[in-house]
């Protein structure tokens, strides 16, 4: 993702976000903490400091190029050994930034992340054309049902392993999403190798549906 791209996205929020009675306003603050944990994340995977890197650009006000900070910590390496049929994996997600970072870091690490769903009805219809074998799941999604329904559908009908990745870490969500009996439930910001691991377990306990190539 370009930087403008960003710069644009938030841009746009702050407008909508600008008069917005009261009532109206929980959808699009929801959606600029979105794009702020993206940002924070990506920072944290550079090795940035979010507040040190404010505090140049105000001192720097013309842009100035800094140097850059090194990431103290091992690269993740690609999880899927080579000659390994890799993991089909659906993102289900309805803001575009996350999910495209999503796809980027499961690609990277060696998944097949073939797809992006933003609405439970397109989910299911990428479902049907091309079986996942791990959907990661947000909970709110466009479209009439959520994804804890769709999570309970794609694991009846298509026999799909769900990870939930998702910001609401409240109780009655979570006691919700037990009831689609999900293999994990990942709370944003997600670190790859937090997703490497998830996955990685999940894959092992679903091991059998894995072994043959699925049309």
């Amino acid at each position: 993702m370009q930087l403008s791209e960003a710069k644009q996205a938030l841009q746009s929020l702050v407008r909508r976000l600008t008069g917005l009675p009261p009532q109206d306003r929980e959808r699009v603050e929801f959606e600029f903490a979105e794009i702020l944990l993206y940002l924070i994340r990506a920072a944290d995977q550079l090795g940035i400091d979010p507040v040190v890197a404010a505090s140049k650009r105000i001192a720097h006000p013309a842009g100035h190029p800094s140097e850059a900070v090194a990431d103290p910590r091992p690269p993740v390496t690609a999880a899927v050994p080579a000659g390994e049929r890799r993991p089909r994996i659906l993102i289900v997600e309805d803001e575009r930034i996350v999910a495209a970072d999503l796809q980027e870091v499961l690609n990277g690490l060696g998944y097949d992340a073939y797809a992006i769903a933003s609405s439970g009805t397109e989910a299911l219809a990428i479902a049907r054309a091309k079986r996942p074998d791990i959907a990661l799941m947000d909970i709110r999604i466009d479209g009439h049902v959520d994804g804890i329904e769709v999570a309970a559908q794609l694991r009846t009908r298509f026999n799909t392993a769900v990870i939930f990745v998702t910001a609401l870490a409240d109780d009655a969500a979570v006691q919700r999403a037990k009831h689609s009996y999900p293999d994990a439930y990942l709370i944003k910001p997600v670190s790859a190798r937090a997703l490497r691991t998830t996955i990685e377990l999940t894959t092992h306990r679903h091991r059998q549906p894995l072994t043959g190539l699925r049309a």
